[in-house]
């Protein structure tokens, strides 16, 4: 094998090893995220529950560790999208 075959064959080890991180760490944080996305999603619910039973939005924001607005904006986003079905 000739040395610029060498160098060429590494080149090609290094770009493997390169892709298969680079995947393994996209995989690790679109888990991270979908994880993240289903507790936030999960603690909307449960203030939309929370807001049937007629908790105040200062009280369930509080339970839930969402601000207010936040709370607010996803309330009527989800009470809009209920509304053109």
């Amino acid at each position: 094998m000739t040395w610029q075959q060498t160098i060429d064959e590494e080149k090609d080890i290094a770009f493997e090893e390169g892709m298969k991180q680079g995947i393994e760490q996209g995989i690790e944080q679109g888990i991270e995220q979908g994880i993240e996305r289903g507790v936030y999603r999960a603690k909307i619910d449960d203030a939309k529950a929370m807001l049937a039973d007629g908790l105040s939005l200062a009280k369930i924001s509080e339970y839930v560790g969402l601000p207010e607005d936040v709370l607010r904006g996803e309330i009527l986003s989800a009470q809009e999208d209920d509304g053109n079905r």
